[in-house]
């Protein structure tokens, strides 16, 4: 017998194996196993794609063992990596292990051991990485990481194993995820016995009543008890439970537990809502087509785009939906574009459905990743919420995938991330394809190409026009709670329900601002608003979309600019660390008292981010308890959760926050939004800038005004006459969106054309160009030989950010109806990043 094995190399075949006497019995190996395997003069871990009994004509090497007693692949999950593969030209192995959570597999990893003992180094970061062999031993590249972060070590490195000074080898490293187990104690006589056995122990000479108190715990509970609850509950120490293990009265063993990132979260149980008759009519039209896909015959397409307005009641769709999957006995996957929003999501969603909801994200530890991802192998939860790699999860039957403000760019795992880079819309809709499912693509704001396919027949199109505020019973409590005279809402056709109007936007004309001597970043009408919302003891939400306290820092005698010595960009300016960081790799300095270049100590910080505008509103409005929510704030695990609960109890006034506080978060006090800068996007050289920026507009617009307090927005611009600020002000999602088309038709951008990104990276500019320039021959002379004339190649040229983390980068762009067909084929170099459908070309 014969197994066809996928290894995590940038190969793009499988490799025959012969199966070893062992593991050719009935269910001991199958597609999907992960298995140890040979692999040159190496050793891997590989995972079975095939099982077959056609040896081949050529010696075949046995596999070595497996190492997980379940495969840890699902046969849909196979078949949709073979398609992830070719969709996305990327080798199957990585495409394979990208489902997979950290830690679960051996993982190689690089061993570098000292050679020379007496060579001192010829350079700083070669004598740093000398001490550590010297001191520590052989390390692998993963420790010398730890250990000396944010440094340039690999060319250290590299250097010394030219030299011979250091060597190195590939190694295996151990899984790092493995079961969670616990101490456990347990009784290890009849309860009824108890009191004659505590009345023998207290007659013995120096008897302790930590005994008795011990077994009449343990009697209390009918299982066994984690050791540390029993320390924790008795005042016991290890001593005292080993004396009464060893008489035989308590039995001490080891117990696997789950890690839950759920643990200790209380989630009230709530009633679902009467529907409104615009909920209803999608309900009804999703639920008959997931009935009907549970049905011998499927009918297609099988993806619905939800179109709903900001606070249309689109959750309450997703919650009904996955209702029906599971009375289905069928499991769902919720995908949300931010971690910041799965705080809220889960809320909602383990309300309705309890424990049989979990979550996965990046913040997980690898421990719970792995629980998780194994509690939902066994279908012990039925419900994933999470971020993009939660469509990874191993559900035995998924029937429902839901990308909630499916048109964030948030979904694409792009050029920046490791291979493969995939769109989770795309594989959400080919995993439900091929599972016979349901997608569901909820926005406010949808994408230019996902609302052109929709018109094209490709998904079916439903809309919510209205904004749901509450129903009759939760809004007469508002109206009371809040004593209001006139609540801003109007009844919809059903008497149950309320909706209220979208906020009005006002646009504030920046150079308006300066003409009338006003130099402060809150334009007038803002400041008055401000005034008026903390005067109520309303709330408000201000947005700017950059984070730090200034921009970038400048010399203003010779015009030195503070530059990242990895990426050529501005250094952003934070004043609570006094340094200098790029957030585009996390380097960071000093913040310089006198210029470097010339000497001079006119150092100037220009621009604002969110930490300035933090101190300027408690600057002005020094009653007002500010919190921001940004990237630098929300950096430990469950800081979102905690930030979102500080504002929802009122222990703010104003949030400050970027992109991360204007998606999906449903704040009912949020009486006014200010919008700093409008333009921050606009200028930058893609094709899809305006659409993300009225995407980005509309979607903070619509944090305004979700209770009947009602609510307005201020925007701040320098381009009041911009089209796509234009339609966000008048919440105007189709007279942009016809707009946009056009502009997109005539230059033959998607949705009318394809693209593909071949990106080159090295550390000598030279080197990248004539890479990039050589590539750009040989594809305009495959162009002509396999006559794909209707195929554009457009570049090389430098990437917007020329250089990130010492690597200078260069791009050649495909423009074509069908770019995977022209570059399938087609060998390029594995440092070569080929992205398929990018979603930016910066």
């Amino acid at each position: 017998m014969y197994a066809e094995v996928a290894v995590n190399r940038p190969l793009k075949q499988v490799f025959t194996y012969h199966v070893p006497l062992d593991l050719t019995g009935p269910g001991e190996l199958a597609p999907g196993h992960l298995v140890e395997v040979a692999f040159g003069t190496a050793t891997f871990s590989g995972i079975v794609t095939h099982i077959h009994n056609i040896a081949p004509d050529f010696q075949t090497k046995p596999i070595l063992k497996r190492l997980d007693p379940e495969p840890v692949l699902t046969p849909a999950q196979l078949g949709l990596g073979w398609w992830l593969s070719e969709r996305t030209l990327t080798p199957i192995g990585l495409c394979l292990w990208a489902m997979l959570p950290p830690g679960l597999s051996a993982d190689r990893a690089t061993r570098y051991t000292l050679l020379d003992h007496d060579d001192p180094g010829n350079t700083p970061g070669q004598q740093r990485v000398l001490g550590l062999l010297k001191k520590r031993g052989p390390l692998t590249n993963r420790q010398l990481e730890r250990a000396l972060p944010r440094t340039d070590w690999q060319a250290a490195v590299k250097q010394l194993v030219d030299r011979q000074v250091v060597s190195k080898m590939e190694v295996l490293v151990r899984p790092a995820a493995k079961p969670k187990l616990v101490r456990t104690a347990r009784l290890a006589i009849e309860p009824e016995e108890i009191h004659d056995v505590i009345d023998d122990l207290q007659k013995r000479p120096k008897s302790s009543d930590i005994y008795a108190v011990i077994l009449e715990f343990l009697a209390s509970k009918m299982d066994a008890v984690e050791v540390g609850v029993v320390y924790e509950e008795t005042g016991a120490k290890q001593n005292h439970l080993k004396r009464l293990a060893d008489e035989g009265l308590v039995i001490l063993g080891e117990e696997e537990i789950w890690r839950d990132p759920l643990e200790g979260r209380i989630f009230n149980p709530d009633t679902p809502p009467m529907l409104t008759p615009a909920q209803e009519s999608v309900r009804e039209a999703i639920s008959a087509h997931m009935t009907a896909v549970n049905g011998d015959h499927p009918p297609k397409p099988s993806v619905f785009l939800l179109h709903g307005v900001t606070g249309s009641g689109k959750t309450e769709i997703y919650l009904r939906a996955v209702e029906l999957a599971l009375v289905q006995g069928r499991q769902a996957i919720i995908l949300v574009p931010e971690i910041a929003l799965t705080a809220q999501t889960i809320q909602r969603f383990a309300a309705r459905f309890q424990e049989q909801v979990s979550i996965v994200h990046s913040k997980l530890n690898p421990g719970e990743r792995f629980d998780v991802w194994r509690r939902a192998r066994t279908g012990d939860v039925k419900i994933i919420v999470g971020a993009r790699s939660a469509l990874f999860a191993p559900l035995p039957d998924v029937g429902l995938i839901i990308l909630d403000e499916g048109h964030d760019d948030s979904y694409k795992q792009d050029a920046e991330f490791s291979p493969p880079h995939y769109h989770a819309r795309e594989v959400a809709i080919e995993l439900m394809r091929q599972n016979h499912g349901t997608v569901i693509l909820g926005s406010a704001t949808p994408d230019v190409t996902t609302m052109f396919r929709a018109e094209q027949g490709e998904f079916i199109y439903l809309h919510l026009p209205d904004r749901v505020l509450a129903h009759r019973a939760a809004v007469e409590e508002q109206v009371q709670a809040l004593k209001l005279q006139s609540p801003h809402y109007y009844e919809t056709e059903v008497k149950e329900a309320v909706s209220l109007e979208l906020p009005p936007v006002q646009i504030v004309d920046m150079r308006h601002e300066l003409k009338a001597g006003n130099r402060s970043i809150f334009s007038r009408a803002l400041q008055s608003a401000l005034h008026q919302t903390l005067s109520a003891q309303q709330q408000a939400i201000l947005f700017l979309n950059r984070r730090g306290t200034a921009t970038f820092v400048m010399c203003r005698d010779c015009g030195y600019i503070a530059k990242c010595p990895r990426c050529d960009t501005p250094l952003t300016y934070h004043a609570p660390q006094e340094a200098l960081r790029c957030h585009h790799c996390g380097y960071h300095g000093a913040n310089p008292k006198t210029c470097p270049q010339c000497g001079s100590t006119r150092i100037k910080h220009f621009g604002t981010g969110t930490e300035q505008l933090d101190r300027l509103i408690q600057a002005e409005f020094p009653q007002a308890r500010v919190i921001r929510w940004d990237k630098d704030t929300a950096s430990e695990k469950g800081a979102h959760e905690r930030i979102l609960s500080q504002f929802i109890h009122r222990e703010a006034d104003i949030l400050v926050g970027t992109q991360m506080i204007a998606k999906g978060l449903d704040l009912p006090l949020v009486t006014l939004v200010g919008i700093i800068s409008a333009d921050t996007g606009l200028g930058l050289p893609d094709y899809r800038a305006g659409e993300r920026t009225f995407q980005l507009l509309t979607q903070v617009a619509g944090r305004a005004g979700r209770s009947l307090l009602g609510g307005r927005v201020i925007l701040q611009t320098y381009q009041p006459e911009n089209y796509a600020i234009q339609a966000a002000a008048n919440h105007d999602f189709m007279t942009f969106y016809r707009q946009e088309l056009e502009y997109r038709r005539a230059l033959d951008y998607p949705p009318y054309k394809r693209l593909a990104r071949l990106l080159f990276t090295d550390r000598s500019e030279a080197n990248v160009q004539e890479e990039a320039d050589s590539v750009a021959h040989m594809l305009r002379h495959h162009r002509t030989k396999y006559d794909f004339s209707a195929t554009e190649i457009i570049g090389p040229t430098p990437c917007f950010f020329t250089k990130h983390n010492y690597l200078f980068r260069w791009q050649v762009l495909i423009r074509s109806t069908d770019p995977v067909e022209f570059l399938r084929g087609v060998e390029f170099k594995t440092t070569t990043i080929v992205d398929i459908d990018p979603t930016d070309l910066l």
